[in-house]
């Protein structure tokens, strides 16, 4: 089912006649170079840099100013969309790619993999509370009310807001998300009493946040299986088993709950193994820097059984193994697949191109590869648009 949006006269003007393949690109290239923190620090392409906590919101609305301007840069409700999307593609590799590396080249290459397929993938963005994934996974006092477009049945929201566009606009917009994650929204007050989903996030003094444990599961869904089905699909082409180095998202000092790592693993684990039988050439997942050896049926040196694989099933990991360090020689034919932490609203590096080279995981990938090239679709013209479109189910 289609559902339209009222949407701001600047919006309407850009999007009118645009492709979905022309829309993706745009969600690629009109990206900041670097986008920051919770007062949402940018740096854009003309070198202007500054904070957008109050002015990013205003992007495609009739109040924008510039330099933020939707002609110039992705709005909030882009950004949302721009992080369920990943690039990937082979690279040389120039050192191990620790934390530290700093972009200093590894002088004794038997001690690294000397090439990877890279692969950013995106996570929850809980900085800026009402908008992002915020909007879906967080239930709050401020959020969750009936004026924001929340607590809706369908048949209710047709005729709530005939003569307040605002209202309709807001109605319209929470129906198409829960259309996508095929779950209904909540007013703060009327949250269902039920510890399995909903548990208050670690941050929240006074208990004023709620956190939906099935929408943070819904929204890894996408970036697991868009990760795991493009490793199978690159080892496929090459007759190779992926070895597939696996990162923390949103995991760090942003983490919002205290049982999200948990989450993360648990969702893993169960995307393994809905897709099993399309996994035939994943030889191993390498759970990197997670801080734990098992959790549920993963656990280091583990062991998934799948009948259709050939060798069995998949060899699981949990270990303090930096990306691109050189396998082992039970692995060494493998292909080595490294995903990294990558954000919705920056080209590959995001604090790299602040001068930042070791504050997280991204620009710390962006000094041992080469991606701040090979993905940066300004840089490198000839790099191939649209490589697939990946569909699985909830």
């Amino acid at each position: 089912m289609t559902v339209l949006i009222t949407r701001y006269p600047k919006e309407q003007n850009l999007y009118t006649g645009m492709s979905l393949s022309n829309f993706v690109q745009r969600l690629l290239d009109k990206r900041c170079v670097a986008f920051v923190g919770d007062s949402d620090s940018y740096l854009l392409l003309d070198g202007e840099k500054g904070e957008g906590h109050k002015s990013y919101p205003n992007v495609g609305q009739p109040n924008e100013n510039g330099p933020l301007i939707l002609k110039n840069c992705l709005s909030y409700d882009e950004v949302k969309l721009s992080a369920l999307l990943s690039i990937s593609s082979l690279s040389e590799l120039l050192n191990d790619g620790n934390r530290f590396n700093n972009g200093i080249p590894e002088k004794n290459l038997t001690k690294i993999e000397r090439e990877g397929v890279v692969m950013g993938i995106i996570g929850a963005r809980f900085e800026r509370p009402l908008f992002m994934e915020y909007q879906d996974v967080i239930i709050s006092s401020d959020q969750n009310v009936a004026h924001r477009g929340y607590g809706y049945e369908e048949s209710e929201s047709e005729d709530t807001a005939k003569d307040d566009v605002n209202l309709k606009r807001m109605l319209e917009y929470r129906k198409l998300w829960r259309k996508f994650y095929q779950e209904k929204d909540f007013l703060y007050h009327k949250t269902p009493s039920d510890k399995q989903r909903f548990a208050f996030c670690k941050m929240s003094d006074t208990n004023a946040e709620i956190f939906d444990n099935i929408l943070m599961k819904k929204r890894y869904t996408i970036t697991f299986d868009t990760l795991l089905l493009e490793a199978q699909s690159r080892a496929e082409e090459c007759n190779k088993q992926a070895y597939i180095h696996i990162v923390g998202i949103g995991l760090g000092v942003w983490k919002k709950a205290s049982h999200q790592t948990e989450i993360f693993l648990e969702t893993f684990s169960q995307r393994v193994r809905h897709l099993l039988p399309k996994l035939n050439n994943i030889g191993v997942l390498n759970f990197s820097w997670f801080h734990k050896t098992e959790w549920h049926d993963l656990k280091d040196k583990g062991f998934i059984e799948s009948p259709s694989h050939p060798l069995g099933g998949i060899l699981t990991f949990m270990n303090k193994r930096n990306p691109a360090e050189k396998l082992k020689a039970d692995y060494e034919n493998m292909l080595l697949i490294i995903s990294y932490a990558w954000d919705g609203n920056a080209l590959p590096g995001n604090e790299f191109w602040f001068g930042s080279l070791n504050g997280s995981n991204d620009p710390s990938t962006a000094c041992s590869t080469l991606i701040t090239e090979l993905h940066n679709p300004h840089i490198n013209q000839q790099w191939h648009r649209a490589r697939r479109q990946l569909s699985t189910s909830f």
